[in-house]
C-alpha cells in the first residue's frame, strides 16, 4: 500500500503536506534549515514497553524466573507417610 501524499505551495514557495510538515521537491521531509530528515523504518525504531508485551512477537515463557526441571527419578515409601486414626 502507497500512502499519497498531498503537497500544498506556500506564499514563500515552500511545500506542505497536510499537517504542515515542510518538504523539499522530492517528497522528503525537511527542517526549518531545509535539511531532509529520514524516514524512519521500522527495524531502526526504538521499542515500547507495549511493543515488548506482545505474545505475537516473542517467545511464549516471558517470566525471568525458569522454573527448575523436575527429577522423576523418587520412589514414595509408606514408611514415610503416618495418618492419624480417626
Amino acid at each position: 500500500m502507497v500512502a499519497t501524499l498531498i503537497f500544498v505551495r506556500d506564499n514563500n514557495g515552500d511545500l506542505h503536506d497536510q499537517e504542515g510538515y515542510l518538504h523539499n521537491a522530492a517528497g522528503q521531509s525537511i527542517d526549518a534549515q531545509g535539511a531532509a530528515i529520514p524516514e524512519p523504518d521500522e527495524a531502526t525504531q526504538p521499542k515500547t514497553l507495549a511493543d515488548y508485551n506482545r505474545p505475537d512477537q516473542l517467545y511464549t515463557n516471558r517470566s525471568a524466573i525458569r522454573p527448575p526441571t523436575i527429577q522423576r527419578d523418587y520412589e514414595l515409601k509408606a514408611q514415610y507417610y503416618w495418618c492419624s486414626p480417626g
